[in-house]
């Protein structure tokens, strides 16, 4: 059907200057000194760093699960744009424009009176619960209240669904309904009673790629505009040469191609925020403590009345007088060292962006229980999910077999991982998803495991023992300890990438030189080898020569830095 005032609001973009200046979707959730980077003409872009392998690899994994979504979709158009007359149910991939904004979403889908906006996005979307909106993929507008499942808050994703709607509501294309979808990837469920009771409701599969999500963007939308116009004033400064935003450390920085220039900065400053973080950024700037130069030098009645939420304002001196030192560890206290056992098993798994984890790897020491010292990976080079299940059942009977035989001798026995969450993500995900597989326990033997002493974080036993003013990555306090890595670029990430290549997942025909793999798998293993020997490396230095590192007490009774 035709409609003269969308005509006319289509129109109007055309006709504007092409240097008009308009923010993307993800602009309202950036950090601001990107996007004052992102618009300065004099801003020094050669410096800007390359996507990095892992980020590569989930644009390419989005390709392909974009390509499987549309295969369920009914018939959509491609190449519709705002000015055709015609209202098609569901729309591909539209380029739209207004005055201030751009956009591509992913899919609009026409529900009566207007257009929804939907993503497709490679993240989970849904947690176990209930009262998600949800409709089948291939049915878009049947929404029924998901029995199983709650909605997994995503704000980027809500942020970029309402800079869609604005856009629809300006060229007079937008539904009266405040909704907008999301079509994800990955599930914690392998079926049984919820997929009984979804197919009952018409959704069938249990993964998050089966159903739109559907979010109120009522919700979100005076946030969004706030940050919007803030965004849009920050980006025509930087346009007319001003600057409305300084340089300052935040989670987006990982990941920022600006990195690279605001870093030097950042560091050159003594720059606060490369200790603090959010909210506690804010209140040390509200006082007047911009350095950490400040924060050494604020008078007691200054940092008194400080309230700070990721850190004590006492540990957050420590760190600045520590960092301006160049000492990357100091000891809370003189004693105190990384818990012990008679044997030990170090343990890291390696995974593969959101689709499970394929290898296993233990290094064993210790005393002797009649079972061979040293590194073992359990591994299968099968594409996830199903592959992640039998490398999983494999090494929890050895971990089974250890633990039995420490206890028939009466010895004491721990495991060891850094940073927990990572290895206790697929722990407990593997018996949620292949509870039926042969050798995969139950959730309530991984749960009694994980819960024991026999499992040590040993991220957490350095935090408890060191304060650490830099990063706790083990690839960074691992070289404290002396310890290195064979490899020239360890890093999960990378591994990642020796994965993805070893499957073939980048040829055409999925077929790679056998010569390739086996290189690629050697790589992987030895580097998972090396992951398990750093943890042992740090606990060994913990309980010798990190014994010697100074102290709190040492840092406070020294002079400040000049």
């Amino acid at each position: 059907m035709a409609t003269d005032p969308i005509m006319t609001a289509a129109a109007a973009p055309s006709a504007r200057p092409r240097s008009a200046l308009r923010l993307t979707p993800t602009a309202a959730g950036r950090c601001r000194r990107r996007v004052h980077l992102d618009h300065a003409p004099d801003a020094a872009r050669t410096a800007r760093s390359e996507p990095d392998d892992g980020l590569k690899m989930r644009l390419a994994d989005m390709d392909v699960h974009a390509v499987q979504v549309l295969e369920v979709l009914p018939a959509f158009s491609g190449g519709w744009t705002p000015d055709d007359p015609t209202r098609p149910a569901i729309v591909r991939s539209p380029v739209l424009r207004t005055a201030t904004r751009f956009g591509t979403p992913d899919l609009l889908i026409w529900d009566g009176d207007g257009y929804l906006p939907v993503l497709i996005r490679g993240h989970r979307t849904l947690d176990p619960g209930s009262g998600a909106r949800v409709s089948p993929v291939g049915d878009p507008l049947r929404t029924v209240v998901d029995p199983g499942r709650r909605a997994r808050r995503h704000p980027g994703d809500e942020l970029q669904l309402a800079h869609h709607r604005a856009m629809l509501r300006e060229l007079g294309l937008a539904s009266s309904s405040s909704r907008g979808g999301v079509i994800a990837r990955g599930s914690p469920f392998q079926g049984g009673e919820l997929a009984a009771e979804l197919a009952a409701a018409g959704v069938q599969g249990v993964d998050d790629g089966a159903v739109v999500l559907w979010h109120d963007l009522d919700t979100v939308e005076l946030d969004y505009q706030q940050r919007f116009d803030d965004r849009y004033a920050v980006a025509t400064a930087a346009r007319a040469g001003g600057e409305l935003a300084r340089p300052s450390k935040v989670a987006e920085c990982r990941r920022c191609p600006w990195w690279p220039v605001c870093e030097p900065e950042l560091e050159a400053a003594h720059d606060v925020s490369l200790l603090a973080a959010g909210a506690d950024v804010e209140a040390l700037h509200a006082v007047g403590l911009r350095t950490l130069d400040d924060l050494i030098a604020a008078p007691a009645e200054v940092l008194a009345d400080l309230k700070l939420t990721a850190v004590r304002v006492d540990e957050l001196r420590v760190k600045a007088r520590a960092r301006l030192q160049g000492r990357p560890l100091v000891r809370r206290q003189r004693s105190g060292e990384a818990r012990r056992a008679d044997v030990e098993l170090d343990v890291d798994m390696e995974s593969y962006l959101d689709q499970g984890a394929y290898l296993w790897g233990a290094l064993l020491q210790g005393r002797d229980i009649g079972i061979e010292h040293g590194y073992r990976g359990f591994v299968q080079w099968d594409e996830l999910p199903d592959g992640g299940a039998a490398a999983f059942a494999e090494f929890w009977a050895f971990l089974t077999l250890v633990r039995a035989a420490c206890a028939e001798r009466g010895l004491s026995f721990a495991a060891y991982c850094w940073s927990r969450t990572a290895e206790e993500r697929w722990m407990y995900a593997v018996p949620a998803l292949f509870g039926d597989h042969s050798g995969v326990p139950s959730t309530d033997e991984v749960r009694a495991f994980c819960t024991s002493v026999q499992w040590i974080d040993l991220f957490a036993e350095v935090k408890r023992v060191f304060v650490v003013p830099g990063s706790m990555r083990l690839k960074a306090i691992a070289p404290v300890a002396g310890f290195r890595w064979r490899d020239e670029a360890p890093g999960g990430e990378n591994s990642m990438a020796w994965f993805r290549g070893a499957l073939g997942l980048d040829e055409a025909n999925g077929e790679v030189d056998e010569a390739l793999r086996s290189s690629l798998q050697q790589r992987i293993l030895a580097y998972n080898e090396d992951d398990v020997l750093a943890t042992a490396a740090i606990r060994r230095w913990m309980s010798g020569p990190g014994l010697e590192l100074p102290t709190v007490s040492d840092l406070l009774d020294q002079a400040p830095p000049q």
